[in-house]
């Protein structure tokens, strides 16, 4: 009799515990690293010398997929992805690595980094030293505002870290060029009357034209006034930051860029 009430519990007992076995086998693992900046530049580092072949030095692609673009291995949990570098693509290019595992999770965190807001992720330089360079000594604020202090010219920044990744902040201050700039073009605009207009187009179709100067004054062109129309070739940006600022400094902006948001800024290693 006892035997048998012994069975009839453990029989009941076995479901649960099994299903707590099953779900121990299938916890998913976070990756370490992310919200780590020292970690993320480490994993930048280990993917220049490991990954860049294939998916090009800022993750633009290449023989491989662009990793800057939300594609197939954005859906990836940090368990995925980790498996992904780890254990190659069977019947694919993508190799597997014999690196150790901690290395791999600092890939990843990069890899994630390239598509995750900056805000989100941490930046790998000194915010407190880059706020008084940005308006400052790299005068990004003579085209910039953020919550309304600045210039006009180029876009508001205000939310900026919110918007974009820690490799597309970068890479608009040192390549402004590399995205194409395709939603702010530099615009010269003379008119039949003899005046110039200088600025960036706003708005532009076969019929009119809206020209926003430095000072921010808007000009809505009608093209039967324009005798002629020069769209610049390159972003309005400057092209030289690379050569006026260290590289420390180009650090030091993205870190205060990457915190730019409505929301207050919390250290994602404390999350």
């Amino acid at each position: 009799m006892h035997l048998k009430w012994f069975l009839c519990v453990a029989l009941i007992a076995l479901p649960p515990l099994a299903a707590q076995q099953e779900a121990e086998k299938t916890e998913k693992k976070k990756n370490p690293a992310m919200g780590n900046a020292e970690a993320i530049a480490a994993g930048k580092k280990l993917y220049l010398t490991s990954c860049t072949v294939c998916h090009g030095p800022n993750g633009q692609g290449g023989r491989g997929p662009n990793l800057r673009q939300r594609g197939m291995w954005h859906p990836m949990d940090d368990d995925a992805l980790f498996s992904t570098i780890k254990k190659g693509v069977p019947g694919a290019d993508m190799p597997a690595t014999n690196l150790p595992d901690d290395q791999i999770w600092r890939i990843a965190a990069f890899v994630r980094s390239l598509t995750a807001p900056a805000f989100e992720t941490g930046a790998p330089g000194n915010a407190a030293s880059g706020e008084p360079l940005f308006w400052g000594k790299a005068g990004c604020s003579n085209c910039h505002a953020i919550l309304g202090r600045g210039g006009m010219l180029g876009p508001d920044l205000s939310t900026i870290g919110a918007t974009r990744s820690i490799e597309d902040l970068h890479e608009s201050i040192v390549d402004p060029d590399a995205d194409g700039f395709p939603r702010h073009k530099a615009i010269r605009a003379t008119l039949k009357d003899g005046r110039v207009i200088e600025g960036v187009a706003r708005n532009r179709t076969n019929y009119s034209v809206q020209v926003q100067d430095k000072s921010g004054k808007l000009y809505r062109l009608n093209m039967i006034e324009v005798r002629s129309l020069d769209v610049s070739p390159h972003s309005p940006m400057p092209r030289d930051f690379a050569k006026k600022l260290s590289s420390r400094e180009i650090e030091d902006i993205v870190a205060f860029l990457s915190r730019q948001s409505v929301r207050p800024f919390e250290s994602p290693e404390k999350k």
